[in-house]
């Protein structure tokens, strides 16, 4: 079993990078969403990190791909999804990219949604929620190809 610690938009606020590192010290893999705003890349050393919309100045990835115990990954900032069609996009892009989970940000809301093979995955925001959500992160364990999501909230 592999756990995967997944956290997303921040927003400059290195203390939250700090808080899921030392509340989840045991994870297998750490993955950041985008819109950190890091001022220092050295911050989210160890994260698998993309470039969200508000990351103009930091030198990342637009997309990223994993596989965990067979499961693919594909994990991007989300804006350019939309807020029409969204879902078709997001299972657009798994098609295209051959995975079978993406791990997204943007939207500030949580999510954790299961569309026939697929799995949409949003961790909301530590530090902006939105929609009536508290700040939080997730944590996804994958074991033998089954996914298992838990959504954390911040306790600070």
């Amino acid at each position: 079993m592999k756990k995967i610690v997944i956290m997303s938009d921040n927003h400059g606020d290195q203390s939250m990078i700090d808080y899921v590192k030392e509340h989840e010290q045991d994870g297998d893999y750490y993955i950041h969403c985008g819109d950190s705003e890091a001022y220092d890349l050295r911050v989210l050393e160890g994260f698998i990190c993309v470039k969200g919309n508000n990351d103009w100045s930091l030198d990342l990835p637009k997309e990223a791909r994993l596989v965990v115990e067979g499961v693919s990954i594909f994990i991007t900032h989300g804006q350019y999804f939309g807020y029409f069609n969204r879902e078709l996009a997001m299972n657009d892009i798994l098609t295209r990219n051959h995975c079978q989970v993406l791990i997204s940000g943007h939207t500030h809301m949580p999510m954790f949604q299961k569309d026939g093979s697929f799995y949409y995955i949003n961790p909301g925001s530590t530090t902006l929620p939105r929609g009536g959500s508290a700040r939080s992160y997730a944590v996804l364990f994958i074991d033998n190809g089954k996914l298992d999501f838990r959504l954390k909230e911040i306790q600070k």
